[in-house]
């Protein structure tokens, strides 16, 4: 990335940085590395289960989760992913992905003293405390930026500033991530004396990976977390940190070098932690995030990376009832390597991203966009639909993203009888299912686990008002585990996760071949888990003892499904 004649310097001053990490490593740490460099799969293990939330909507501060780490034993969670727990800029902050200072907590979240007392705590009860860590842009307000905007030519070139002829003439031929709210690639900064690179938000800017010193400001940020207590990072944005003209900037190859390069570090400094991978993009891009061989051995990279394509598939297959493309999703995500495991999911803090599935689509269907237009428009309630979603930054009329939480999508909200309900709580165990079946460490969402609806609360407050995602974002309601509804779905998860461990079934899962459009097969473990994603009941190939029920079972009911003991012949 840095040529030739900057190798020795720059090395100097990395393996300081490493040196100084490793001499400042508490003892239980050290303890936590040694135990997992001997165990190096201790995070592909059937019984891993992940959850993630906010901490201001589950317990208010950093002390508050603590007092609810009773919560995520009693669902098993083996680790826990705080979104936006570091200090954010003030104002609108992308959800707390604006971060002003990356070695402080947000001052009304709590402290770092406060997080590695959390941190202590998890760690007793066998959960890995994860942490975002935004590699692609600061915020407008972080020290390096007040520093470049007042003059200071050292950390001007943290950033990216081009003229506005340049900045025109990029954004004719970049893709926007956000075209509504913030479109464009560039901001205008007059101190800066042009357009600064703004991918995002125009209060997000962009780094300049390029210079060496980003490199070490950043690795040195990484290893100084990791000594307090984080065990696990997500990287945010990563297929954005190169830059390149004449290029979308996506997925290029200097990405991987700089996160191949952090995971590196953590090896040497604190290899007990993991690295993992938000790359929201096409299938056939994410498997180099998990390491690559380019002929002098195989390089690891990201511990874990998002099957966010599964995750938009379940939804595609629960709108138009056909497992075409969750099975296409299933035999694409085989073939992982050694000591690398997909983060499962059924839903998260972001909007459904209809587009990372294009691709996959394009070799099943010639119109994938109509096919997934009308899947989103389904989710929208369009129609007869039971799903109460809303379009992301959209009017729906183009291919974009879609709103909601998981029990709002999957009908609960909309149901108006018993009937309605039921087949409701069928199509939230279907989701899981598909996360918990196929072998990741399946990460529950908040609130998820309760059924909790969507909340539109956020349209009164005038920091999220334009941001639609804050529609599944709600505050936990810790009364609402004790309903009906809630008591059914944590315990459809529990017999899930307790099948799983049963099959012995982690790491990549395996996609199996059925006589009906409607039925998904996969294979995890000893075992083979049927989906119905149906409303009507579908006949199997051979009767089978079904680890949730302890019956054996024949056929599944509308939106069934079964964890049958064995493999599928």
């Amino acid at each position: 990335m840095y040529g030739a004649a900057a190798l020795e310097p720059l090395w100097d001053r990395t393996a300081a940085i490493l040196r100084r990490a490793a001499a400042a490593r508490a003892a239980d740490l050290v303890a936590l590395d040694t135990a997992r460099v001997a165990d190096p799969d201790w995070f592909v293990r059937p019984d891993m289960l992940g959850y993630s939330t906010y901490v201001d909507r589950f317990g208010g501060t950093v002390a508050g989760v603590e007092a609810h780490v009773d919560h995520l034993e009693s669902l098993g969670v083996r680790y826990l992913h705080l979104l936006a727990l570091l200090k954010a800029r003030a104002g609108d902050s992308d959800g707390g992905f604006a971060v002003a200072d990356y070695l402080a907590v947000e001052p009304r979240l709590g402290t770092m003293a406060d997080v590695e007392r959390l941190a202590a705590r998890l760690r007793a009860g066998r959960i890995s405390l994860c942490v975002d860590l935004a590699l692609n842009h600061t915020a407008d307000d972080h020290r390096w930026a007040q520093a470049a905007r007042a003059g200071d030519p050292f950390y001007r070139d943290f950033y990216m500033v081009v003229s506005a002829d340049e900045a025109a003439a990029r954004d004719a031929e970049l893709p926007q991530v956000f075209p509504t709210t913030a479109p464009g690639n560039f901001t205008p900064v007059p101190e800066m004396g042009g357009h600064v690179r703004t991918t995002f938000y125009p209060f997000q800017w962009d780094l300049n990976w390029r210079n060496p010193n980003v490199f070490l400001a950043m690795l040195d940020t990484m290893l100084t977390l990791a000594n307090h207590g984080f065990e696990a990072f997500r990287l945010d944005s990563t297929a954005f940190l190169w830059k390149q003209d004449g290029t979308d900037c996506r997925n290029l190859p200097p990405s991987h070098y700089i996160v191949r390069a952090l995971r590196a570090a953590l090896d040497i400094a604190a290899p007990a932690t993991l690295l993992k991978a938000e790359a929201i993009v096409p299938t056939a891009f994410v498997p180099p995030y998990f390491g690559a061989d380019e002929g002098d051995g195989f390089e690891p990279e990201c511990h874990l990376v998002y099957n966010n394509s599964l995750m938009v598939a379940g939804w595609v297959a629960l709108a138009e009832q056909s497992a075409q493309l969750p099975h296409a999703i299933v035999a694409a995500s085989g073939g992982l390597p050694r000591g690398a495991n997909w983060l499962s999911y059924a839903r998260c803090h972001d909007d459904i991203g209809w587009g990372a599935v294009l691709g996959d689509l394009a070799g099943i269907d010639p119109a994938p966009t109509q096919r997934l237009v009308a899947a989103a428009r389904f989710l929208h309630g369009e129609g007869d639909s039971w799903a109460r979603g809303e379009p992301f930054q959209s009017d729906g009329a183009a291919l974009h993203g879609t709103n909601g939480t998981l029990a709002s999508l999957a009908g609960l909200e909309a149901a108006q009888d018993d009937d309605a309900r039921e087949a409701a709580l069928r199509r939230i165990a279907l989701v899981n299912a598909l996360s918990i079946a196929s072998g990741g460490l399946a990460t529950l969402y908040m609130g998820d686990e309760a059924g909790l609806l969507n909340d539109r609360s956020y349209l009164a407050d005038a920091d999220h008002a334009h941001e639609g995602r804050w529609l599944h974002r709600p505050a936990m309601d810790w009364t609402a585990r004790a309903t009906p509804d809630a008591r059914r779905i944590a315990g459809d998860i529990a017999r899930l996760r307790a099948a799983r461990i049963a099959s012995g079934g982690a790491g990549a899962p395996r996609a199996i071949a059925t006589a009906h459009p409607a039925l998904l097969a996969i294979g995890c473990g000893t075992d083979t888990v049927f989906l119905n994603f149906s409303a009507a009941p579908v006949a199997l190939d051979a009767a089978g003892h079904d680890r949730l029920t302890g019956a054996t079972i024949a056929d599944l009911p509308a939106w069934g499904m079964a964890w049958i003991e064995g493999e599928a012949a």
